[in-house]
């Protein structure tokens, strides 16, 4: 009896729990998308340790007019940016400053900064911080100085930077004064430097005139210092000396 030959792969099924599987992700090596907020964190973990500088101070004494000077310790701008943008460069992360508003008040600027920070992965991931500064100064420097402040103080408070024993960044001690005590101080220099001047030629004129070598030369200085003897700025005791001088060399040289 023939026999056929039997396939015995045929028909056989072959179970879906027997196929490979597709491999797995391995999810755990995923890199985590990190937010603003956290990039900020890291920043905060690595500030700590920003040290203070000495900072040479100096103010001018009021009963002496004497400068004086002395060394506090502080955070300097240029301390706190110097250890914060490296760690700004690692987290990927930028900052904009927008001023807000600017005010000033005799030699002294007050600001409000807007300071925006931007996940640099991420643009849409924003945050803003508003931030206060002042200055003073007796120059022009008082708006630079209140931006200075206010990015400073901001930084360091975000970041938590310790303040202890801190002081302002600037090396002259410059006493706020209102709008009212600048021109106060200004009609007061103007006075001074009045009586210096009326000093100054009371001086020269009284000398002039002692030495005026004859009477055309007594008579020329008249003339020539009319204005002074006639403004109403000399004191009456000033001009009645030198109407009396003016007589008595006229009349030892006539």
């Amino acid at each position: 009896m023939a026999s056929s030959a039997t396939n015995n792969g045929s028909g056989v099924e072959v179970v879906d729990r027997a196929k490979p599987a597709p491999a797995e992700e391995n999810t755990t090596e995923t890199e985590v998308a990190r937010s603003l907020s956290r990039r900020l964190a890291e920043v905060r973990a690595e500030a700590f340790g920003i040290g203070k500088d000495n900072i040479k101070m100096s103010y001018t004494d009021k009963k002496s007019g004497e400068r004086k000077e002395f060394t506090i310790k502080g955070h300097t701008m240029e301390a706190v940016l110097a250890e914060l943008r490296p760690l700004f460069d690692a987290a990927e992360v930028f900052c904009f400053p927008n001023l807000v508003e600017r005010v000033y008040s005799g030699n002294r600027c007050d600001v409000i900064v807007d300071f925006e920070w931007e996940n640099l992965d991420d643009p849409s991931d924003r945050r803003t911080i508003r931030w206060a500064g002042s200055g003073t100064d007796d120059g022009d420097k008082a708006f630079s100085k209140a931006g200075t402040n206010a990015l400073k103080e901001h930084l360091k408070k975000l970041f938590l930077v310790t303040d202890r024993d801190d002081a302002k960044e600037e090396e002259e001690k410059v006493e706020h004064r209102t709008d009212e005590g600048i021109r106060r101080a200004d009609v007061e220099r103007a006075k001074d430097q009045a009586r210096a001047n009326l000093q100054q030629w009371a001086t020269t004129f009284k000398a002039a005139l002692e030495n005026a070598p004859n009477l055309d030369d007594v008579k020329r200085l008249e003339r020539e210092n009319r204005e002074q003897l006639t403004s109403e700025e000399l004191p009456s005791v000033t001009r009645t000396f030198f109407v009396e001088l003016i007589e008595e060399r006229k009349a030892a040289l006539a």
